[in-house]
């Protein structure tokens, strides 16, 4: 209903929008072929939208995780948090600088008074860490 209106407002404003009213015919002619032209064209960007939707809708299905995937990526984020917890304080730092913060790992360094090449050495011990604590607590045969 509200879309008939709208047709018929943008028709009503076409034939208001003619410079000189001789020129045409007839008036409700006009407005006829107006509408009718506008409820083709309201009629073609419904349907390219409604493809869209759908085309989205269907790709966001594809690539939407399934239930089971989403439990136990929320069960390995709940573990990694507690490993983090767990880690050494200069290992944790360095963690966080450098895998949390994105920090360049010469500046990781300079900011916790070790050189670079150290604080790639507790990241690396930080990273096997995380990952021993995931895999220790993944069920038996159910690695990724």
């Amino acid at each position: 209903m509200e879309e008939a209106k709208e047709i018929a407002q943008d028709a009503y404003v076409k034939v208001l929008a003619v410079e000189r009213q001789g020129s045409i015919g007839s008036l409700a002619s006009y407005l006829w072929r107006s509408a009718l032209n506008l409820m083709t064209d309201h009629g073609r960007r419904r349907m390219v939208r409604e493809r869209f939707a759908h085309g989205v809708r269907a790709e966001a299905e594809q690539v939407a995780p399934s239930a089971e995937a989403v439990v136990d990526a929320r069960q390995r984020l709940e573990i990694i948090q507690q490993a983090i917890g767990t880690l050494p304080p200069r290992c944790r730092d360095a963690f966080m600088l450098r895998v949390v913060q994105g920090r360049p790992f010469d500046e990781v360094g300079r900011e916790m008074g070790i050189s670079g090449r150290m604080a790639k050495i507790y990241v690396a011990r930080a990273l096997a860490f995380l990952h021993a604590s995931v895999d220790e607590s993944a069920p038996r045969g159910n690695h990724p």
